[in-house]
């Protein structure tokens, strides 16, 4: 019986077919990643790495057999089915839009500093008085520590979702 032949995607990009042993080399070597994503004959549709048994398993021996998907169908024998479009997965999806999200906030960030530092260049011209320089002072402070807190929220609340989708795989 000829070995399983695996297909692999990286970034919406179709590699292979490999042997499983292959496969098992590629992910060893770092080649492979859990959310790259797997296909063989007889899967309905693409499947995350992580999802296949003992392959990224630090337990697992190297002479084990990598096991199958939860998405598998049996195959029908008369058929051979063609092999579906790459899909990026949901974990990927996730991390794009997560990125695009950082990008958006840390631009805001970045809006509000210089906010806060026209509006203590002007308050600061205009201070008649060393008390009116502190208070113009105590504003660039403020909107510094506002895009502060508003990055670090972002950040923490980007790897708590990321975190959640790891756990829901």
């Amino acid at each position: 019986m000829p070995e399983t032949q695996w297909y692999y995607a990286r970034d919406d990009q179709p590699m292979g077919p490999v042997s499983q042993s292959e496969l098992r080399e590629l992910a060893e070597a770092g080649e492979l990643q859990p959310d790259d994503l797997l296909w063989r004959e007889g899967m309905e549709e693409w499947t995350t790495a992580i999802n296949l048994r003992g392959l990224f398993s630090q337990q697992s021996d190297s002479k084990a057999e990598v096991g199958s998907p939860v998405s598998v169908r049996d195959p029908d024998a008369s058929t051979t089915p063609a092999k579906p479009a790459v899909r990026r997965s949901t974990h990927a999806r996730l991390h794009s839009l997560l990125r695009t999200t950082q990008t958006i906030l840390w631009t805001t960030c970045v809006l509000v500093v210089l906010a806060g530092m026209v509006m203590f260049t002007r308050a600061f011209l205009r201070a008649e008085n060393p008390g009116e320089e502190t208070a113009a002072g105590a504003v660039f402070a403020t909107f510094f520590i506002a895009a502060y807190v508003l990055a670090q929220c972002g950040d923490r609340l980007s790897r708590l979702i990321l975190a959640h989708a790891r756990r829901r795989q």
